[in-house]
Parts: C-alpha cells; sequence; structure tokens
C-alpha cells in the first residue's frame, strides 16, 4: 500500500497518559508530509524526464538504424557501381582489341594486295621492254637485210651496217604475249 502525504497528515494516533507530545508529532508530521509531497513532485518530473529522454532516445535509435542502412545502401551501390565501370571497362578494352585487330588484318590486307599489284606492274613492265627490245632489235634486222639488199643493188658502202643480235636477247618469237594494258585500265 502507498502512502500520501495526505495519510500521513491526516494519520490519527491514540492518546496515552505519558505519550509524545501532539503539537510536536503533528508538527514533525507535517514536515514528514511536505518534505515526501515534495519528493513525489520531484519523482513525477523525473518519471517524465526520463520518459521525455526515452522517446528522444528512440528517435535517435530509429534515426541511427536509418542512417546505418543508407550507409549499407550506399556502399552497395558503390560496390555495384565499381564491378559494372570494372566490366564495362574490360568490354572496352575488349572491343578495342577486337577492332585494333581487325584494322590491322586489314591494312595486311592492303599491303599484300598492292605488292601482288606491284609485283604484276614490273613484270608488265619487264615484259613490255622485252617486247619493245625484240621488236626493235626486230626493226633493225629488217634495216639491216633492206640496207644489204639496197647495197647490192646500189653498191654503195656509205650505208651504216645494221646491229646484229647479241645471243642471250629474246627475239618476239621467245617473249610470251602480255594482257593488253588498255583493257586493264578500263577495270
Amino acid at each position: 500500500m502507498r502512502i500520501t502525504p495526505l495519510d500521513i497528515r491526516k494519520q490519527p494516533f491514540r492518546r496515552t497518559m505519558r505519550g509524545f507530545d501532539p503539537d510536536a508529532v503533528n508538527s514533525f508530521l507535517e514536515m514528514v508530509a511536505s518534505e515526501y509531497e515534495s519528493i513525489i513532485g520531484e519523482n513525477s518530473g523525473f518519471a517524465t524526464r526520463i520518459k521525455n529522454l526515452e522517446l528522444k532516445l528512440e528517435g535517435y535509435e530509429k534515426i541511427e538504424r536509418m542512417l546505418n542502412e543508407t550507409l549499407i545502401t550506399a556502399q552497395k551501390a558503390t560496390d555495384e557501381a565499381r564491378v559494372n565501370a570494372q566490366k564495362e571497362a574490360e568490354l572496352i578494352i575488349k572491343d578495342a582489341m577486337i577492332r585494333a585487330q581487325r584494322y590491322e588484318d586489314e591494312a595486311r590486307s592492303r599491303v599484300h594486295a598492292l605488292e601482288s599489284e606491284a609485283i604484276t606492274l614490273r613484270n608488265q613492265r619487264d615484259s613490255f621492254l622485252a617486247r619493245f627490245k625484240a621488236m626493235l632489235t626486230t626493226q633493225l634486222n629488217l634495216l639491216g637485210v633492206i640496207s644489204g639488199e639496197l647495197r647490192g643493188l646500189q653498191g654503195e658502202e656509205g650505208i651504216a651496217p645494221v646491229m646484229e643480235l647479241a645471243d642471250d636477247e629474246p627475239t618476239m618469237e621467245e617473249v610470251p604475249p602480255q594482257p593488253d594494258v588498255r583493257s586493264m585500265e578500263e577495270v
């Protein structure tokens, strides 16, 4: 059972002959009741303050949980972004390497085609020069024959002798035919 300040003030005592002075007892009980009343008031104030502090603490705990969750979410997002960026960088590097290989292959193919074309042109040039030389040699021989006939007919020795063919020089019959240059230019 709880005792209130009013219980202390109204507490009846029996009277005895040699008992305590009733005024002193009453005054003491009044003082105890007042003190008890102030302690109850303070206790009530402390209880209210504790309740307010508990509410604030609960609010702070909620904020702390939210901050922790936010930090965890941010960490996960950062990790995912880092992983995604790394994967994207790897894809970009692979793509660049594939493109570089393709460009390198195309360049090699072009170089090979140009080298083949240069070899073909050199062969055509050499063939043309050999045929032209053979033609000139044939024409010089023809001129020699004509001039010999002219000498025989005229008996003159003022015509210059015709050049003789060297043994290593090809004749028209020995030079293989070459493709027509005009038809190649049209292509």
